[in-house]
């Protein structure tokens, strides 16, 4: 992909390749890095633990417990005493990190919200956590009712095209973990519910994504007595476990394969880029660099100037697509005035396609007209007309 002459349409258009991904796939991602790089750094749990304003609630000090056991019981009380949608926003302000030690004592949230909700548990479900309560919900469901009600609880979420697309990611993860990491049974299973659903470009493959980002980062064996099984991941192998399923499969694995080979680089960007250079098929290059620069965002600690200097790492002809999916990341992660910021360090045109998903994204946020207005007048020049003219 050539991005290196600002002006030329060509240019653009191929950086607007990255754009449809970075929409559905920003929030779950960025978060499961978040957490897996901050548990490789072996800190216990009470390190990223902060002092919680909500003092008097009482299930907080047992969910903010080192104990695990603890922390699910606590998670689930809180959840039966005051609802899973009051629950999500407690447990997210309360310090609770953001691992998957966390992510699991918020599966008890979606537990309680099928038990409460059952199909519509979906609805009272946020990203928080990893989208833990998403899981939560599903894995919950498929367990009392089987595989099928997934595509039910999926078809709550049609309303609203980003929250479709993360319950039908959500599945995936569910369906990987509950098939005990059985891959190839859970993208089967992932087609048998989604193949036939038409109504969203990539709703399989977000299917596929969400078992494929199972099967690398693995959140729902975190503290089981067993021995993980990863038996499609390979330590002497780059381009698996795409190279062992078909062309189906091969956009849902590509835009977690990054990631692996992030992983497998010991979090060196430039060797990594490297890496994605070498794929042929240049389909699978450009997804491979799309999920690598996922991989910055977590880096960047609210940073412009290190997304900057961090996404140049991927090559000179890659750093401006770069960019533009971490300002995805950031407003759709909920940062939303610092996407806006990251787009408008870039000259035009470029700065417009950057703004063009968090436009698209704001006009159907969860926010009051007012909140929108204020975030379309961040932008900068024709982009503010054009981001008022969109929320109506």
């Amino acid at each position: 992909m050539s991005m290196i002459v600002l002006g030329k349409r060509a240019r653009f258009l191929s950086i607007k390749r990255y754009i449809p991904l970075a929409l559905f796939f920003a929030v779950l991602f960025a978060l499961f890095i978040a957490s897996t790089y901050a548990a490789q750094l072996g800190s216990s749990l009470e390190q990223f633990l902060v002092k919680s304003e909500k003092t008097e609630i009482p299930e907080l000090k047992e969910i903010l417990s080192s104990d695990q056991t603890t922390r699910l019981k606590g998670a689930r009380a809180l959840a039966e005493r005051v609802g899973p949608d009051e629950a999500l926003e407690i447990v997210k302000d309360s310090g609770l990190p953001y691992t998957g030690e966390g992510h699991l004592a918020v599966h008890q949230i979606g537990f309680v919200a099928y038990e409460k909700y059952g199909v519509d548990s979906i609805l009272h479900c946020k990203d928080y956590f990893l989208s833990a309560c998403y899981h939560g919900a599903i894995i919950e469901a498929a367990s009392d009712k089987g595989f099928d009600i997934i595509k039910k609880m999926a078809d709550r979420c049609r309303s609203f095209q980003p929250r479709y697309f993360q319950c039908v990611h959500a599945a995936g993860h569910a369906i990987n973990a509950i098939w005990n990491y059985d891959l190839p049974k859970a993208l089967q299973t992932c087609d048998g519910l989604f193949e036939e659903d038409t109504e969203f470009p990539d709703t399989l493959t977000s299917c596929h994504n969400g078992a494929f980002m199972e099967n690398l980062f693995g959140v729902h064996d975190w503290g089981t007595a067993n021995k993980p099984i990863r038996d499609w991941l390979k330590d002497d192998d780059y381009f698996f476990p795409c190279n062992g399923f078909g062309e189906k499969y091969q956009k849902g694995c590509w835009l977690n394969q990054g990631a692996r080979i992030y992983q497998m680089e010991k979090g060196d960007l430039a060797a990594s880029a490297q890496i994605c250079d070498t794929v042929e098929n240049s389909s699978y290059r450009d997804w491979c660099f799309d999920n690598l620069a996922r991989q910055i965002h977590p880096l960047t600690e609210s940073d412009i100037g290190r997304v900057w200097s961090l996404c140049t790492l991927l090559g000179q002809n890659r750093a401006e697509g770069c960019v533009m999916i971490n300002a995805m990341s950031y407003y759709s992660v909920g940062d939303r005035p610092l996407g806006i910021d990251v787009c408008n360090t870039m000259a035009p045109p470029a700065r417009s396609f950057c703004l063009e998903p968090v436009i698209n994204y704001l006009a159907v946020d969860n926010l009051i007209k007012e909140q929108k207005i204020e975030l379309c007048t961040r932008m900068i020049g024709n982009d503010v007309n054009t981001c008022i003219s969109k929320i109506g």
